[in-house]
């Protein structure tokens, strides 16, 4: 914007109010300056004052085009109802706006109402804010990017390479989170060109995004990953790499379970090399044993030479194709079947079960759950539904207080699981206990509907304060999860 008004002022004022008279011809305000009625040094100082101010705040009008509008949502409107509960579930920060988000699916939210909610979102976690925008569709969108207050909520726009160039590191994770939802591979091609010239931390960062729509296009990083100086970056690499049993690591992992393990009248016996070569300790075979496997026989001490075999056993059934263990025709159970070495039992049972939840195999999973007194949440959750089902039905309830199997199944349960768990809550756990708390929250969250009143009676049933008061909840928020799904129905 022009300063020349406020230099033709300046040259007035140090001449004098005397000697010239001041031209308002040339400010932007002149209409303004020249309805001053004062002494001349007077109207001076008040035009320059106005110009001043006009030059610092103000803005010559300009024609700027409006943003194209939101595209139309043809979804059917969330009811009334459901609408007033979500504002209610997200002022309280409920435990349960990710299940009224899941069963939202389908509904846009009502205009009234999208400012609000996006007033909300940045409260929430990155998943629930995600759903929450998909309620929101379009409009939601639109307006988000038309607020400088709520652009983050929305994904950066990937045409602008600008972020990805200059951007602060956060800035340029969250772009590149966006490509990569776009297009796996672009995102991993441009990952693999910045790669020299990142900062340990952001290889980290970057690395650990290509979790999602992991695929062979990203082996070949993820192979070069493997020699970073950085061992954390390292790790992630391992980490996804062992979620690709078709990649080169994994034919590299299958031919050391060939090389090592033996199967001989009815047991596997391994012959695990005393030095490694340089490949072996790059894909981590020589990496220390992980403190969830170490908890496993926390009570005893093993030799060195028996120590180190169990950190190189668990990292190789950890990281081999499950399929490597197959041998002659041999079948899951079978191979399950064979005898161990005790030193090497339980970390090679470990390291399995990690496999199954790093390749997702749901063959795996059922086999190991009946062979399994705690099979954990990493295996229940890849086993087929009815096949987990049918494993908690067998369950004893001392195996159903340990939980992690429990927890895998989805809701709602079946009637007869959850009236078994309410009755180990009844019989067998301990009203103070960690077990009897988790299994009370997984009732109220994951019950079928048509319990509301075996909840009441068993709150009502006890002279114990404890379970009363626990019981009690779980009936109270059984009954809310009802009335949001009918809400919404």
């Amino acid at each position: 914007m022009s300063t020349h008004g406020l230099e033709t002022l300046t040259s007035a004022a140090l001449l004098g109010t005397a000697r010239t008279e001041p031209d308002f011809a040339a400010l932007h305000t002149q209409d303004a300056a020249a309805a001053i009625v004062a002494p001349p040094e007077h109207r001076l100082l008040g035009a320059a004052a106005l110009e001043r101010a006009f030059v610092a705040a103000g803005s010559v009008p300009v024609t700027r085009p409006l943003p194209e509008p939101a595209a139309d949502d043809d979804r059917p409107l969330l009811p009334p109802a459901a609408g007033e509960r979500l504002r209610a579930l997200l002022t309280v920060r409920s435990d349960l706006i990710g299940e009224w988000l899941d069963a939202a699916q389908g509904f846009r939210a009502p205009h009234g109402i999208v400012v609000d909610l996006l007033g909300r979102a940045s409260a929430l976690d990155e998943e629930l804010r995600d759903k929450l925008l998909v309620l929101l569709g379009p409009r939601g969108r639109w307006l988000a990017q038309q607020n400088p207050r709520w652009s983050d909520l929305v994904a950066p726009d990937t045409d602008d390479p600008s972020v990805w160039q200059h951007g602060a590191a956060a800035a340029r994770r969250r772009w590149f989170r966006a490509l990569r939802a776009q297009d796996p591979a672009a995102a991993t091609e441009l990952l693999a060109a910045s790669w020299s010239t990142e900062t340990a931390a952001n290889r980290q960062n970057l690395l650990t995004e290509l979790a999602a729509g992991l695929g062979a296009y990203d082996e070949d990083l993820l192979d070069t990953a493997l020699d970073d100086r950085s061992r954390k970056v390292r790790n992630v690499a391992l980490d996804l790499l062992r979620r690709l049993p078709e990649s080169a690591f994994g034919r590299r992992m299958t031919g050391r379970v060939r090389a090592w393990a033996r199967v001989h009248d009815g047991a596997v016996e391994f012959t695990i090399p005393d030095v490694l070569d340089a490949e072996a300790m790059r894909d981590g075979l020589d990496d220390p044993l992980p403190r969830a496997a170490e908890a496993a026989r926390a009570d005893r001490a093993y030799p060195v030479e028996e120590a180190r075999d169990r950190a190189r056993v668990w990292a190789l059934a950890a990281s081999a194709p499950l399929s490597a263990w197959l041998a002659s025709g041999m079948r899951i159970g079978d191979v399950l079947d064979l005898e161990v070495s005790e030193h090497l039992r339980d970390v090679l049972r470990h390291g399995r079960e990690t496999a199954v939840d790093h390749q997702r195999d749901s063959a795996w999973a059922a086999a190991l759950l009946p062979r399994e007194d705690r099979a954990g949440l990493r295996v229940a959750e890849h086993a087929p539904r009815d096949v987990l089902v049918e494993h908690l039905r067998r369950m004893s309830a001392r195996q159903l207080l340990l939980v992690d199997d429990i927890a895998a199944l989805p809701a709602p349960w079946p009637a007869d699981i959850a009236r078994k768990v309410l009755t180990v809550l009844y019989t067998a756990a301990a009203p103070t206990s960690h077990s009897f708390r988790a299994l009370t929250d997984l009732l109220a969250r994951h019950a079928p509907f048509e319990l509301v009143d075996l909840f009441d009676d068993a709150a009502t049933r006890t002279d114990d304060l404890v379970r009363l008061n626990r019981f009690a909840t779980a009936a109270d928020i059984l009954k809310l999860r009802r009335t949001l799904h009918e809400e919404l129905s």
